[in-house]
């Protein structure tokens, strides 16, 4: 299981939180490596991670259409993905800046339920 929200006064911000089990961060650290290399998008849950190749999107969180979109750089995807290989082993949680829409990016495993609203 793998889910994405924007909460607002989580952890005193507003928050994109992408949250899970070990599947879901299997494919989330997966998608993020090789998001790298495809340079396109994939989604979660009602949120598309788009590849950018500008330094100043290195993570930028906003609304395109109805689509909500995080613009991220080949820095932040290895950062991103670095940050989710611990969570591989276990629970927890890591933490990401983010401009637009949201003040940080929280990505967790095991610490919230499916139903998290």
């Amino acid at each position: 299981m793998l889910k994405a929200g924007v909460f607002d006064d989580f952890k005193g911000a507003t928050t994109l939180l992408l949250w899970g089990d070990r599947d879901g961060m299997e494919a989330l650290f997966a998608s993020l490596s090789a998001l790298r290399d495809t340079r396109g998008e994939f989604a979660i849950h009602g949120l598309i991670v788009c590849y950018t190749p500008e330094k100043s999107e290195g993570s930028t969180l906003r609304m395109e259409g109805n689509d909500l979109r995080w613009f991220c750089s080949g820095d932040l995807l290895k950062l991103a993905a670095g940050l989710v290989e611990p969570l591989l082993d276990g629970a927890g949680h890591q933490f990401l800046d983010v401009d637009g829409l949201a003040e940080q990016v929280i990505i967790a495993r095991d610490e919230y339920p499916a139903d998290l609203r």
